[in-house]
C-alpha cells in the first residue's frame, strides 16, 4: 500500500477526531488549501476501504471516520510501520522539474532517484508525467541510456517554465501577503524562498524590491498588479545569470527591444542591481527585462494615439467593441475613449498571454459579482476576436471594467427608439403608438413595421420592439395589448430606466458661482478658442497638401522608405529625406507596416527632421509583399504616409490620431483608402475633419 506523506497526515488527524473534522480544519492544520485536501480524499477513501472503514461527510462536523474499532487499530499500526514518504507525487514532480530545469548537464536516473528517495522505476514514471508540462514551454525532455536525462531548449523557455513552477508554489496574492505582514524583517523573504523550492534567493528578492521601490519613487510606473510578477521575473533572472545561464542574443533581438520606451527603465534596473549585488549583467538581459515590462503594464494612463499604435491592435479593439455592442445593444464601437482604453490594455495583455505571464487581478471576485452577465459577454467576445489565445479570467476582468465605464457613458447619452408591430392594421398600430407616446415619454422616436419586415431587419442599437404578436426571436421585444395597459407601460419604463440618463451630482447652482469661477470659465473658453484655431489651421494645411502620388515598381521596404524620403524632400516638408527614410525603417523594426486584412501599409514616424506635418497616399506600380502588423506577410498596393515632428502640440497629435482611426473606421473606409481616387478620399477627409472640428466647439 502506497500512502503519500499528506494522505498519512490526514488519516492520522481523522483517526484522532471521533467527532469529525471539517476540510478547512484539516487544511489549516497541514498548511495547505482546502482544494488540495479535497483532491486527496479519493486516495484516502481507497485506503480506508482496505480496512473496512468509511469516510462520511456530515453536515456541520465535516469528515468523519466510521467502522469497527478493530479496523481503526489495524490502520493505526500500519501507518506507523510505513516508511515515511519524503514527498508526495505532486511535490516530487515539482522538485524533479526544478532540478532538471536548473541543470546544464545530463543527470543520471539513479542520481535523481537517490535525491528524491524513490526507486528508479518511480522516477521513470515521474518523467512520463512531467514531459507534457515541459512541452507547453517548447522544451524537450531528452532520455537516453548511458547519457542521462536533460531538458533541451532556449534559456527564455526554461525561465518561463521556472516562473510557472514558482507561481504554482505561491500565488502572487500569497507572495504579496507574506511581504506585507513581514515587511520589517527578513522572515518574509526567507519564507518565500522556502515556499518556491529555493529557486529565488531571499537576499535577491529584498534587493529587487528595493530597486523597484526606488523606480516608483523616481516616477517610473510599476503597478501593484505587475509588481510581484516583476519581482519574480527579476529575481529569477539574477539567479540564472549567477549560474552562468544567459539569454541568447537571438532569443530577444536587442534592436527590437531598444525601440520600446521600457528599454530605458530596463537599463536603470540593471544598473541598480549590478551596483547592489556586485554582479555584471549582460545587455541581452536588458532586452529580456524590457519584454517583461511590456507585459507587466496593465495599460498606463498616458494618451493612446492611433498613428502610434499597431493597426492590427486597433482593428482588434474595434472588433471586440463591436462584438460586445451586438449583445448589450448599446453604441460602443464608436466610443473613442473605450477603444483607446482597450488598446492601452490589450498590448501588454496579449504579450502576457503569449509569453506565459500571469497578472494578479484583486478585483476579480467583485467584477464577477457586480458585472456577472457583462463578464460572460466580454469573455465570449474575447474568444471570438482572439480565437488562438487562451485568455485568463484576470485579463477578461480588466476588460470588463473598460466596457462597464463605456456602457455607463452610452446610457447617459443614448436616445431610445421604438418599433411598433401590429397584426391587425394601421389603426391599431397608431393607437398603440399614441399610448406609448403618452405613457412612456422616455421614447424618442416611434416607427411602424409589419411582422414580416421586422423579422427580416436587424434591430438597431437603442431600439426596442413593442408588438401585439409574440416575437420570441427578437431579444428586446415587449408583447402588449393594442391599448397598452398601465402595467405593460410600467414594465417598459422599468426596462428603459436602466438605460436612462443619470443626473449629474455635485454641481453648484448657477447663482452660487463666484467671480473666480467666472474668470476660470473665461480662461477655459479662451483656451478652447485657441485650440479650435490651431485645429483649423492644421486641418486646412493637411487637406491642401493631401495627394495620391504614383510610385515606380519597388523591391522592398528599404526602397519604399528611400522613395518616400525623396518625395518629402522635393516637397520641402522635411530637412533631410535620407533621415526620414532611416526613421521609417527604424519604425519597421518595431513591428510590421502592412495593415492586416487590407492591401494598405502605414508608414509613419515622428522625427525632428519633419518641418511640415503631412498625410499622403502613394500608389505602387506593382503590389509588393511586406510584413504585416500581425507578423504575417501581405501584398500591399498603397502606402499611407504620415509624418509629424517630435516636438508638437497635443492638438496636432490628436488630429493625426483621428485621421489614423478614420482609415479603419469601417469596411467602407478601408475600401475607400484601398481603391478611392484623390477626390473621393479628400472629400471624405473634409467631411470627417469638419465633424471633428464641430465636436471641438461643443
Amino acid at each position: 500500500m502506497y500512502v503519500s506523506a499528506r494522505e498519512r497526515n490526514i488519516l492520522n488527524l481523522l483517526l484522532e477526531a471521533p467527532d469529525g473534522l471539517t476540510v478547512k480544519a484539516i487544511a489549516d492544520d497541514l498548511n495547505v488549501s482546502t482544494r488540495t485536501v479535497q483532491r486527496d480524499l479519493p486516495g484516502i477513501e481507497s485506503v480506508l476501504d482496505e480496512y473496512g472503514l468509511l469516510l462520511e461527510r456530515k453536515s456541520g462536523s465535516g469528515l468523519l471516520l466510521s467502522g469497527e474499532e478493530a479496523g481503526r487499530d489495524v490502520l493505526r499500526k500500519k501507518l506507523t510501520e510505513l516508511e515515511p514518504a519524503e514527498y508526495t507525487p505532486e511535490e516530487r514532480h515539482q522538485l524533479l522539474l526544478s532540478i532538471l530545469l536548473q541543470e546544464s548537464e545530463p543527470v543520471k536516473l539513479y542520481t535523481l532517484a537517490r535525491e528524491l528517495h524513490v526507486t528508479i522505476s518511480t522516477i521513470s514514471n515521474d518523467l512520463n508525467s512531467v514531459e507534457g508540462n515541459l512541452e507547453r514551454f517548447g522544451l524537450e525532455l531528452i532520455r537516453r541510456r548511458s547519457y542521462g536525462i536533460e531538458v533541451k531548449g532556449e534559456e527564455g523557455q526554461k525561465r518561463r517554465a521556472l516562473r510557472s513552477l514558482i507561481t504554482e508554489q505561491m500565488s502572487e496574492e500569497q507572495f504579496f501577503s507574506v511581504l506585507e505582514s513581514k515587511r520589517t524583517d527578513d522572515e518574509g523573504f526567507e519564507e518565500i524562498s522556502e515556499s518556491v523550492l529555493h529557486l529565488l534567493d531571499s537576499r535577491v528578492i529584498h534587493e529587487v524590491m528595493e530597486v523597484l521601490q526606488e523606480l516608483r519613487n523616481e516616477g517610473d510606473p510599476v503597478t501593484d498588479a505587475s509588481f510581484i510578477g516583476l519581482v519574480v521575473h527579476l529575481s529569477l533572472a539574477v539567479h540564472r545569470v549567477r549560474k552562468g545561464e544567459r539569454i541568447g542574443e537571438g532569443e530577444i533581438p536587442l534592436e527590437r527591444a531598444k525601440v520600446e520606451k521600457e528599454y530605458r527603465t530596463a537599463l536603470k534596473i540593471l544598473s541598480k542591481l549590478e551596483e547592489r549585488l556586485g554582479l555584471e549583467i549582460p545587455e541581452s538581459e536588458a532586452a529580456y527585462i524590457t519584454m517583461h515590462l511590456l507585459g507587466a503594464r496593465q495599460g498606463d494612463e498616458s494618451p493612446v494615439y492611433f498613428h502610434e499604435t499597431p493597426m492590427d491592435l486597433a482593428l482588434q479593439a474595434k472588433k471586440l467593441a463591436g462584438a460586445v455592442e451586438k449583445e448589450v445593444k448599446l453604441p460602443l464601437a464608436g466610443d473613442q475613449s473605450l477603444i483607446e482604453g482597450m488598446i492601452s490594455h490589450l498590448k501588454p495583455a496579449l504579450f502576457r498571454m503569449r509569453n506565459g505571464m500571469k497578472i494578479y487581478n484583486s478585483l476579480l471576485p467583485e467584477i464577477k459579482r457586480d458585472y456577472g452577465e457583462l463578464f460572460k459577454i466580454v469573455h465570449r467576445a474575447v474568444d471570438q476576436v482572439f480565437p488562438g489565445d487562451e485568455v485568463p479570467e484576470e485579463e477578461t476582468g480588466f476588460l470588463v471594467l473598460h466596457f462597464g465605464s463605456a456602457m455607463e457613458r452610452a446610457r447617459r447619452n443614448c436616445q431610445i427608439n421604438a418599433i411598433v408591430v401590429c397584426s391587425s392594421g394601421i389603426g391599431t398600430s397608431r393607437l398603440l403608438a399614441s399610448r406609448l407616446e403618452k405613457e412612456v415619454p422616455e421614447i424618442n422616436r416611434i416607427t411602424h413595421m409589419s411582422v414580416f419586415d421586422v423579422l427580416k431587419e436587424t434591430i438597431p442599437v437603442n431600439t426596442i420592439v413593442v408588438s401585439t404578436v409574440p416575437l420570441t426571436s427578437i431579444p428586446d421585444s415587449f408583447l402588449v395589448n393594442p391599448f397598452l395597459s398601465s402595467k405593460e407601460a410600467a414594465r417598459i419604463r422599468e426596462y428603459l430606466h436602466g438605460l436612462a440618463e443619470r443626473p449629474e451630482e455635485g454641481r453648484a447652482p448657477e447663482e452660487l458661482k463666484t467671480n473666480e469661477g467666472d474668470r476660470a470659465d473665461a480662461d477655459m473658453k479662451l483656451n478652447e478658442f485657441q485650440t479650435i484655431q490651431e485645429v483649423s489651421a492644421l486641418v486646412t494645411n493637411l487637406l491642401e497638401e493631401f495627394e495620391i502620388q504614383a510610385m515606380p515598381a519597388l523591391s522592398g521596404s528599404e526602397e519604399i522608405a528611400r522613395e518616400l524620403g525623396h518625395y518629402q524632400d522635393k516637397k520641402g516638408w522635411v530637412r533631410d529625406g535620407g533621415q526620414i527614410a532611416e526613421a521609417l525603417l527604424k519604425r519597421e523594426t518595431a513591428g510590421g507596416l502592412a495593415i492586416p486584412g487590407t492591401s494598405l501599409a502605414l508608414f509613419h514616424t515622428r522625427t525632428d527632421g519633419v518641418v511640415t506635418p503631412s498625410f499622403t497616399v502613394h500608389e505602387l506600380e506593382e503590389p509588393i509583399s511586406l510584413k504585416g502588423m500581425d507578423n504575417e506577410r501581405a501584398d500591399v498596393r498603397r502606402i499611407l504616409l504620415m509624418l509629424a515632428p517630435v516636438e508638437w502640440s497635443q492638438t496636432g497629435v490628436e488630429v493625426m490620431s483621428y485621421i489614423s482611426a478614420l482609415i479603419i473606421e469601417s469596411d467602407e473606409s478601408i475600401q475607400l483608402f484601398e481603391k478611392g481616387d484623390e477626390q473621393l478620399i479628400q472629400t471624405f477627409l473634409e467631411k470627417k475633419l469638419k465633424e471633428y472640428m464641430i465636436s471641438k466647439l461643443q
